[in-house]
């Protein structure tokens, strides 16, 4: 890709970010604010986003594959259910802020809907016969949104470390449990 079209796509990303971070809703985000703090013209930011839903899609979905490319247990899915939540954890908390900024308010059970079922496809690759085991679906769930729920409501009121421990601790519990 032509290195100017990808420094104008980030400069239209920083901008969105940055007026949806001051903003409750993206909804909101006019293209005229948009392109005045990203530097270009209208039809720039139209030659390169359908609109401000596409956009705003593209930095979803940019942000999903990140956090699920920097989950490696899953190959280890579910004999080391800790290891998978503690990968999950500090994926989570490295992408905080995009996290908080694109998957706010309800639309964060969307972001670990799609964590979710993105781990769910890498895992019926592995083994096709993940897709029908309902014991490791609903351990995978309990993984998944458990460590997003607990990262969302805890991570400010306990230390990172002591947190990221005790799910680890839970998700080994959860993987011993007879069905």
């Amino acid at each position: 890709m032509d290195i100017r079209i990808e420094k104008t796509d980030r400069a239209i990303e920083k901008a969105f970010l940055e007026l949806r971070s001051k903003k409750c809703r993206w909804k909101k985000i006019k293209i005229k604010d948009l392109c005045a703090l990203a530097c270009v013209n209208k039809s720039t930011f139209y030659a390169h986003y359908e609109d401000i839903y596409a956009l705003s899609s593209r930095l979803e979905d940019k942000l999903i594959a990140d956090i699920l490319a920097s989950v490696s247990a899953v190959e280890l899915y579910p004999v080391r259910t800790e290891v998978l939540t503690r990968e999950l954890f500090r994926a989570f908390v490295q992408n905080k802020t995009a996290v908080n900024i694109l998957f706010a308010d309800s639309r964060q059970g969307i972001f670990a809907n799609r964590i979710e079922k993105g781990l769910r496809e890498r895992l019926t690759a592995q083994d096709p016969t993940f897709a029908n085991d309902l014991k490791r679906g609903i351990l995978l769930s309990f993984c998944v949104q458990g460590c997003f729920y607990a990262f969302t409501n805890n991570s400010s009121r306990m230390d990172e470390k002591h947190l990221v421990d005790l799910l680890a601790e839970i998700a080994r519990a959860a993987q011993k449990i007879k069905m």
